[in-house]
């Protein structure tokens, strides 16, 4: 039986809720704390969400460059294939199974269990887990990387599994109906964060204050300069790079769109504009209720949550607990949509579970690479080792950014006559501009990871270790390219 083609059904709107519901997730309701705690100076703050809103635009233009040229089921992998080879494109699919896309999936349905709270008392199975002789905060100890705490949370967990699945079973009988339901559920978001920013400006003018844009410091801290600036900027920009993150996924899913060549780099532009110009407000309605200080010391890092509470009171809790599901709901839909594509175009290649190169008779979508992308986000979500991986993966991800940004330079080089149906603008500035201060991030966290390391603060180098993870996926291409000439593995 010949396997069926992946079905052309999104067309831009859907699209570009892909992208919108890739990127706004949980980072803008938590990330502004640490990285408040960070670098305690609102204008800093503010330019940083600016600055790396306007470098991650940047990246975008390279990133609609390629996916013209290449609109093919698997974004990245098969650009970093056809300009660096593919083992560079196998480590890339790799550290997105493993680590990123996975983890990205176990991380915010975990996010979404955490906000049900508020409505449903969720068990925690302690005599349970006392019955067999353990506690909720008994660790495993992992070589190289430290603890994980399986037993935590286990109402919690068991609340997100149940909502990978239902997504991943959701999304496998059609990528028409799951397009629909993110183009629903990115609507509802964006509007649901528009009304909580027009409540903190409006129902919030008797305590906010707009000169709190301008506060510098916190009372009691030193005042930041030299190379503590720039380390302490580095840091808040890693947070900010975390909330920004995702607006490539998109380019996974080209195989399924319509007009990819003119429909996805539109997309990607146009949402890029829209969550940037998003990020900003909400940090202007943060800072205006709450000041830096007060962004700082949320509790739990539950900025949003916070604001509220100080313009309506506790009334408020429900609707914005409802606003972060909904938040959750929305991105997790989209990473399991679009991230399953690429490990379907590795299998194609015999780079992964052959199985996964399969597609369903009747919905036509690459139902095996969901399921496993299910199980594994599950296995990451129960075990409380996505928390642990993701946060090494910010620093291997702008190094994957920087090669984007090269291949540009690469494939002009190798096709100067090429037809391009979209051209970074300001070419060569823009991509050049990106890869030099990507670089110059890159180079600055590793710096900072490492004094870091050094002064004991954190048990290892972050940004080595996300390397080294990516890294463990080499013998598994040596295998699997063994098997595809053994003739084992399906081809395209």
């Amino acid at each position: 039986m010949s396997n069926p083609p992946l079905k052309r059904a999104l067309g831009l709107y859907a699209t570009t809720a892909l992208v919108i519901g890739s990127v706004v997730g949980s980072g803008i309701f938590s990330s502004p704390s640490e990285m408040a705690r960070d670098l305690p100076s609102a204008p800093y703050l503010l330019g940083v969400w600016v600055l790396t809103g306007v470098l991650t635009l940047f990246g975008a233009f390279s990133m609609c460059e390629l996916v013209g040229q290449m609109p093919k089921t698997g974004g990245l992998y098969e650009y970093f294939r056809e300009v660096y080879g593919e083992g560079i494109g196998f480590l890339y699919g790799w550290a997105n199974f493993v680590i990123a896309g996975s983890g990205a999936i176990a991380a915010i349905s975990f996010f979404f269990a955490m906000y049900a709270e508020n409505f449903v008392a969720l068990p925690h199975f302690t005599h349970t887990l006392a019955s067999l002789g353990l506690k909720e905060n008994t660790p495993w100890n992992i070589p190289f990387l430290g603890a994980i705490f399986p037993y935590q949370f286990l109402g919690r967990k068991l609340v997100a599994s149940g909502l990978v699945i239902f997504l991943t079973a959701l999304n496998i009988r059609g990528v028409k109906l799951g397009g629909t339901l993110q183009s629903i559920s990115t609507t509802m978001k964006l509007l649901a964060i528009l009304a909580i920013v027009l409540v903190a400006f409006i129902a919030g003018s008797h305590t906010g204050s707009a000169a709190n844009w301008t506060h510098a410091a916190p009372a009691g801290r030193s005042v930041l300069s030299g190379w503590t600036l720039i380390g302490a900027i580095a840091l808040a920009m890693s947070g900010a790079f975390w909330s920004y993150d995702g607006w490539g996924n998109v380019a996974y899913i080209a195989g399924e769109v319509r007009e990819p060549t003119r429909t996805i780099p539109r997309a990607i532009v146009m949402g890029t504009l829209i969550f940037i110009v998003l990020y900003v407000v909400v940090n202007l309605s943060y800072f205006y209720i709450l000041s830096v200080t007060g962004v700082a010391n949320a509790p739990g890092d539950r900025v949003a949550s916070q604001m509220i509470f100080a313009v309506v009171g506790a009334g408020g809790a429900g609707v914005i607990a409802a606003i972060m599901m909904l938040s959750a709901f929305d991105t997790t839909n989209s990473t399991t949509l679009t991230n399953a594509r690429v490990y379907y175009a590795m299998a194609r290649h015999g780079l992964f579970v052959r199985k996964s190169a399969e597609v369903h008779e009747k919905f036509q979508t690459p139902h095996i690479a969901l399921m496993l992308q299910g199980a594994w986000s599950i296995i990451l979500l129960m075990t409380g080792s996505f928390d642990l991986i993701t946060s090494m993966y910010v620093f291997v991800n702008w190094v994957l950014y920087v090669l984007m940004a090269l291949a540009i330079f690469v494939l002009r080089k190798r096709n100067p006559l090429g037809v391009r149906p979209f051209s970074v603008p300001g070419y060569p500035w823009v991509p050049s501009i990106f890869v030099i201060f990507a670089s110059a991030f890159l180079i600055i966290t590793l710096v900072t990871d490492i004094q870091a390391y050094q002064a004991g603060t954190q048990p290892l180098i972050k940004s080595l270790t996300g390397i080294a993870l990516v890294l463990t996926g080499l013998p598994f291409y040596f295998y699997w390219r063994w098997k595809r000439k053994s003739g084992v593995a399906l081809r395209p």
